[in-house]
Formats: structure tokens, sequence, C-alpha cells
């Protein structure tokens, strides 16, 4: 049998390969060291260049091969890892596999060096393509289809062949400790973290509020604009893992899309039930609990409690004339009202949050967006183009909502003040003429 994984090759050095040759060069470049160093390695045995003379002059050729079609940024090439079981293939026979594998795969078409590894229990295979085609230019790229028609596909018919294994493992590939760990019926931490995101999936309704939930339930959760990746860390813990490691449905875009789906089939936000009573506003606010209403919330209740009393055809005789003007903005206060109940914000740190959260998936976003525009710069391909325009006005779409949110916070921020000082004030005033009118009824009595 043997697990196969595809990793996308860009201009950035990675902590697997600190250990090569030059570390000014490029990630393809180092990937490529990896692959067939002799030298550095000494677990490699066996080493194949196709398409190339050697693999010492591999990234030369393959620069090369870049510079002539014009396309030297985006993805430079990927790195493909084939695992085999612990004894159950040769070191020849891993590396005749592992050439074979990529014959067919890419024919003539792309430069490619294979190394096998010997250095664990478990033979491995790395091999390395170029991403763009040395015979008329066009880029390779990888996708989950072609992982499990191609990459897979060929990998699964090889061993076939050659009379081994072949496993049909649920999601994306596992380390083979955790896959050893399952064989004889053990728990594993990778196991363990799966349950426990599959069932606060179940509970959570947006992104936001699954890494929320995650945190209740002691996760450390470390997501930034300056990490490219999501980790978490279990309680007790010593170290963190990367969500995509999970496999297969735990990436931050897998997840997002079970969210999204979840949302589609019906689920509501997740509500907590209480045996006590409720008041209904009229209009356009929701239903409110009466308890647990405190913070903005509270605030704001009772702000549009006073401007509702305002919009009424005849306004108040001891309105304050501050709050009677600013009825006109009914409107924005309930949007920012359901904003913050809906958000469960309820002090100015909790929303100060929101917002440096907010700027960091805005930012986030901006990266993810941009090597989509050079991919697109650089393929002629009219549906290659065409998958990146969709692929960029979904990032779009998701820049301008994050955006739409980060000014309503702003705007909440700006207005807290205000709505706070006119509820102090209606509140001082009316308990003047609350105390006016006992003193003039006392009067009148006398």
């Amino acid at each position: 049998m043997a697990y196969t994984k595809v990793f996308a090759i860009r201009a950035r050095l990675d902590d697997r390969v600190k250990y090569a040759v030059n570390a000014e060069k490029t990630e393809l470049n180092e990937k490529i060291g990896y692959a067939a160093d002799l030298v550095k390695t000494r677990s490699v045995r066996f080493v194949t260049a196709l398409n190339c003379k050697s693999a010492e002059t591999a990234f030369d050729v393959m620069r090369k091969t870049k510079e002539k079609f014009g396309k030297t940024g985006g993805v430079l090439g990927y790195h493909f890892i084939q695992s085999f079981a612990p004894g159950e293939v040769t070191p020849e026979q891993a590396h005749e596999i592992g050439c074979e594998f990529a014959r067919r795969l890419f024919g003539n078409d792309f430069e490619v060096v294979i190394g096998t590894h010997l250095d664990k229990a478990h033979p491995h295979n790395h091999i390395v393509v170029n991403s763009v085609s040395r015979t008329d230019g066009h880029k390779y790229h990888s996708s989950p289809e072609s992982y499990y028609n191609d990459v897979r596909g060929t990998s699964d018919a090889l061993c076939r062949e050659n009379d081994l294994s072949v496993i049909t493992p649920q999601g994306k590939g596992k380390h083979y400790a955790e896959w050893k760990a399952e064989q004889g019926g053990k728990p594993t931490v990778r196991g363990i973290i799966r349950a426990d995101i599959d069932t606060i999936i179940g509970q959570a309704y947006t992104y936001d509020s699954f890494l929320m939930l995650l945190r209740r339930n002691g996760y450390e959760v470390r997501r930034s604009p300056n990490r490219k990746y999501t980790t978490v860390k279990p309680p007790g813990a010593k170290r963190a893992i990367r969500l995509d490691s999970l496999g297969e449905g735990y990436t931050e875009a897998d997840i997002l899309l079970r969210l999204s789906r979840q949302r589609q089939g019906g689920m509501a936000p997740p509500t907590v039930t209480h045996a006590v009573k409720r008041y209904r506003m009229k209009g356009k606010l929701a239903t409110v609990r009466k308890k647990k209403i405190t913070g903005f919330h509270a605030l704001y209740l009772r702000y549009l409690y006073l401007l509702r009393g305002g919009r009424r055809k005849k306004l108040p005789p001891k309105l304050p004339f501050s709050v009677k003007r600013e009825v006109i903005h009914l409107e924005r206060y309930e949007q920012q009202f359901k904003y913050l109940l809906s958000s469960k914000i309820t002090t100015a740190t909790e929303l100060e949050q929101r917002i440096r959260l907010l700027e960091w998936d805005i930012r986030l976003l901006e990266e993810q967006r941009k090597p989509l525009y050079q991919e697109r710069r650089n393929t002629s391909d009219e549906e290659a183009q065409a998958k990146y325009s969709a692929e960029i006005q979904q990032q779009t779409a998701a820049l301008r909502e994050k955006r739409r949110e980060v000014r309503l916070c702003r705007r909440i921020q700006s207005d807290i003040p205000r709505v706070s000082q006119q509820c102090q004030q209606a509140q001082t005033e009316r308990q003047e003429n609350l105390k006016n009118k006992e003193e003039h009824e006392h009067e009148y009595q006398r």
C-alpha cells in the first residue's frame, strides 16, 4: 500500500528543509535538494531525474524552462510524497514504483526528480516536478479532482500491479504513527481533536463562533495574518497542530463549507433556553429575553425604547431634544443593536477584539487574493483564467463583507458615548420630573 500527498511549492523557505545546502535559494530549489541530496540526507539511496540530465542540474533546467515561457511566478512546482508500509517493499521496488508513478503522470512534459528515502521504517519517495511544461509552457494545476483521479489513482494502480495492498483512507493521508495506532484500536490525539471539531461544528453557526467554542473547550487557537495556517493546541498538549494536517474535512476551507451546508440545512444559531419570562417590543426589534441583558445590550435596548417613544406622532414633551433629534437615525441604531445581540458583544473590549479579528481576516484574504492575480496574468489558458477570476470574485466578496462589518463596528464605537450620554440625560431628566411632580402634588394637598 502507499499513501500519497502533494504540496504546492512557492518562493518561500520551509522549516522541513532547513538543512538544505543553500538557505538563500527558493523553496523549489530547496525541495530539490531535499529530494536528491546524497550528502546531507545520507538516507537517499536512489535518485532519478526525468527529462533533465541529472538531479544536480535539475533546478537550472526547470528555471530555464520557466524563463523561456515567461512563467517565473506563482506556484514554482509540486512536491509529491509516496509512502509505503514497513516491510512491504524493497528499496529498489519503492524507487521503481516512484519513477513509474512520475512517468505516468508527467511523461515527457515536465522535469522531475525522484529520491527514495530510507531514514524511516517505511520507505518513501520524494518527487519534485516543475510546474511549467517543457514542451508547450502550460502549467500543471493540482486540485482535489486531479489528486483523487490522477495522483492517488495512479499510485493505487501501481500498487495493484506490484501485488501490494491498496488502502482507502477516509479523507486525506495520515501520519504513519497515527495509522498504526488506529489499526491497533488505540486512540490518537488527532482522532480526539477531529471528534471535538465534529461536535463543535454541530454547535457553531459561523467560523468565528467555531473558534470561540474551541477556546471555550480549552483549546488554544492561533490565527493571525502573520500565520499561513490556523493551529490548535488541545488542553494539556505540548504542541499545536495545524487544522489542515487533520485531513479532508478539517482545513479552514472545508470547515467553512461544512458550516455553510449546515446553515443551508436550516440550522439556527445556537441558543440557550431559560425558563424565564419574555417581553416583546413592537416593530422591527426581535424578542429579547428579560434576563441576561447587560452592557451594550441593555444600553441600546433603553435607548431604542426612548427613540421609539419619540417616533410617535406626538413627541413626549419631556423627551430631551438631543434624543428627539436622533429619532431620524432609529434604523441605524436598530441595526447596531441587532448586530451586537447576534455577535454577543456586550463590552468595549469585546467590540475592539472583534474589530481586530476582522482586520486580521481582511489582511489574510488580501494575501490570499494577491497570488491569484499573478496566476491569472501568467496563464494563457482561458479556462484557468476563468477559474482564477471566479476565485478572485469570491475573495473580493468576502473582503467586501468583512470591511462592511468593520465599518459597522467603528460606527458603533463612535456612537456608544453619545448613546450612553443621552440615556443618562434622559434618566436624569425623568428623575427630576418625578421629583418636581411629587413636590407639586404635595403643595397642592396642603
